[in-house]
């Protein structure tokens, strides 16, 4: 081969390159747009031996809670209570409504994970984070590189995601004083997901890449106490899937999926089982080894709920006006205008319960027997027991 002959392909690799490089781009961001309105779930365990002593709420408390006043509210359950996060601040309130701390911050575009006890909020495309327990700030930094997602473990751990210049991404994980334990490197494969298994030793991690023109979900497993870049195993998903959510259950990983949902075996990476649904994807929940779906099937004009647990697989048409689905004390509890629906867990028909709203909330949580709504201008809260109004 003449100089240039190799020059020319050269070239032409280069622009191969970055041409699949911008294509996995292009779909790696549409997954982080589609997962901001999704929730995604994880649990912390590590807390501060002085934490919660002589703890007091720095407002009146009581419901319902007047929102302080800004946009783009999310609210998750945190302690005791629950977790508002604005486009400037972190608000923290007590199961009573009062609230226990804020904390101001400049991100261009927040998000939060939230375990039991400790909040990462970090800013997507930014280079700064933070770390919070019951108290407030533990610790925050300030990173060299790009911030594109985080997760929080079990243990109090963090993993923060960055975007790299050589590599596809690179992924630190933290302890939950704020010191570094863990870093791997992905040449290829753009991380989505995070979720931490074996009191934060391994993590299961979904991604995306580019490979013969096409674009592969891949699922891995990963021991941090290992210095290996290829991992425990990586498991392909089939098809042009798209993962839109991570779950650990007891012993298998649960990936949901554009068009499926994947049941992956933990100690192998073997897909166990997969079952596919029609129309595009609300929104979901999971249980110890249940997953609920809602699903909008245009070519039907119907909107369906979907139970799935082991070999058992039941569906039904819920209301069109349905946005929200989540597991609650035993049922299935979906969110319509106006009302939540109430569902038995399997053997899925019409609701055997109804609980009046009489407005419209965008979101809501279980916090103890309560399910804490999240309106236009307030935070309302519903007495789970003191409900009672069936339809059967």
């Amino acid at each position: 081969m003449n100089k240039n002959n190799h020059l020319n392909k050269s070239s032409e690799n280069r622009k191969q390159k970055k041409w699949e490089k911008a294509m996995v781009a292009l779909f790696v961001m549409g997954v982080i747009a589609l997962l901001a309105v999704l929730i995604f779930y994880n649990r912390s365990v590590i807390m501060s031996p002085l934490e919660g002593i002589g703890r007091k709420s720095t407002s009146e408390a009581g419901f319902p809670v007047r929102l302080p006043g800004s946009t783009g509210y999310s609210i998750n359950k945190f302690d005791s209570g629950f977790m508002l996060l604005t486009e400037t601040y972190v608000y923290v309130y007590d199961s009573d409504g009062g609230q226990r701390y804020n904390k101001r911050h400049s991100y261009s575009e927040p998000n939060a994970a939230v375990a039991d006890t400790r909040i990462l909020v970090y800013d997507i495309n930014g280079k700064q984070y933070s770390f919070y327990g019951r108290n407030g700030l533990i610790y925050e930094k300030e990173t060299d590189e790009r911030i594109l997602y985080g997760a929080i473990g079990e243990d109090s751990s963090a993993a923060i995601v960055y975007k790299h210049e050589v590599y596809a991404n690179t992924l630190e994980i933290y302890d939950g004083k704020g010191d570094w334990r863990y870093k791997t490197k992905f040449l290829d494969d753009n991380i989505i997901q995070i979720a931490f298994t074996a009191a934060d030793k391994d993590i299961i991690i979904t991604s995306m890449s580019f490979k013969d023109g096409d674009v592969i979900a891949a699922v891995h497993k990963y021991d941090t106490e290992l210095e290996d870049d290829s991992g425990l195993w990586k498991t392909e998903l089939p098809g042009n899937a798209m993962p839109f959510a991570l779950h650990i259950g007891r012993n298998n990983a649960f990936v949901v999926c554009d068009k499926s949902l994947l049941t992956i075996d933990l100690n192998d990476g073997k897909i166990l089982d997969s079952y596919d649904y029609k129309g595009n994807l609300i929104d979901y929940a999971f249980s110890d080894n249940s997953v609920a779906l809602l699903v909008n099937d245009f070519t039907a004009g119907t909107v369906t709920l979907i139970s799935l647990n082991g070999n058992n697989k039941s569906e039904t048409v819920v209301s069109s006006g349905a946005t929200q689905v989540e597991f609650v004390s035993g049922s299935i509890y979906v969110l319509e205008p106006n009302t939540i629906a109430v569902y038995p867990t399997t053997q899925l028909s019409l609701p055997h319960n109804r609980l009046s709203l009489g407005e419209e909330y965008s979101r809501f949580i279980q916090v103890n027997n309560d399910i804490l709504l999240l309106g236009y201008n307030n935070v309302e809260k519903l007495d789970i027991n003191n409900t009672t109004e069936n339809t059967t």
